[in-house]
């Protein structure tokens, strides 16, 4: 039978990249059993209040959060990372006034990757791109879902979307670097200055960090708080055997200092991650929240 947590931390909604609203993921929360919950959509907090209000009606605790993409710092080794930001005031006027930036870029960002698409011959209208995401921040995912509705022929699956163009390495690759975006230690001290902590998010998926450790020492440096220790790994897409990165990372959190979280990565059906599937115990989420205030 499949185990699900009490608390899981880090969830998605149609605000960014998942298929969920912010209402559908909470009332499917409360229907699991999940009784803390948090929303880390991507660089945006346009779910967190819907999700909170729904939350207060039918007994989950919605924790404030965002999960912010960070730019490539090749000399660091900071590569691909994601800083989820946990406890945040989502109305902050810092915060609100990064992302407005943030979030523009990311737009710019990806009208120019299916614009790149265009040229590979193939048809991606840019509105239906934006119009999937709705509310939302548009991402790679809805690319890829509009690639696969327009070109059957072409894709499998979006994995395979990925593996063809949108992937940094891929073999036809359209990635275009952002025009504003944050660096690990801006992501750190914006997530602090909205009140919030922050914590590394998935440290199993970073492939291309060369050596984690002294990755994650350098974030620490930084004023990291927290590593997502506990996470659906499993399998080569999800970062490999959780036997052996669930203890590693544990051990890394402890090494410097670092409160341990957990999440599903839950996005709805645009993933296999399940709801709850990953987290937190109750005892756990207790410490933690006692010893950060939530």
């Amino acid at each position: 039978m499949n185990r699900t947590f009490p608390v899981d931390l880090q969830t998605h909604t149609t605000f960014s990249d998942g298929t969920d609203t912010p209402e559908e993921l909470v009332s499917k929360a409360a229907a699991c059993g999940i009784r803390v919950l948090a929303v880390t959509d991507h660089d945006g907090v346009g779910g967190v209040a819907a999700a909170r209000a729904a939350g207060a009606k039918s007994g989950v605790h919605v924790l404030p959060a965002i999960e912010l993409s960070t730019t490539k710092e090749e000399e660091r080794d900071f590569l691909d990372i994601h800083v989820l930001g946990y406890g945040i005031d989502p109305d902050d006027p810092t915060l609100q006034e990064t992302l407005k930036e943030v979030i523009e870029s990311r737009v710019e960002q990806k009208i120019r990757q299916v614009r790149r698409l265009h040229d590979y011959g193939l048809h991606v209208p840019e509105q239906d791109v934006l119009d999937l995401a709705g509310d939302g921040v548009p991402g790679r995912p809805h690319i890829a879902q509009i690639a696969i509705q327009h070109n059957p022929a072409r894709f499998s699956s979006i994995d395979d979307v990925f593996d063809q163009y949108l992937a940094p390495d891929a073999q036809d690759s359209v990635w275009v670097p952002r025009r504003f975006s944050l660096k690990v230690k801006d992501a750190i001290e914006l997530i602090h200055a909205a009140g919030g902590k922050a914590v590394l998010a998935h440290p199993g998926v970073y492939h291309r960090v060369g050596n984690l450790e002294d990755a994650v020492r350098r974030m620490a440096e930084a004023g990291l708080d927290g590593l997502e220790v506990f996470y659906p790994y499993g399998s080569e897409d999800r970062g490999g055997d959780a036997e052996e990165l669930i203890p590693r990372f544990a051990g890394l959190a402890e090494r410097f200092g670092l409160f341990a979280t957990g999440g599903s990565d839950y996005h709805g059906g645009s993933r296999k991650n399940r709801l709850g599937e990953a987290g937190l115990e109750w005892d756990q989420w207790e410490q933690l929240r006692h010893a950060n205030g939530w």
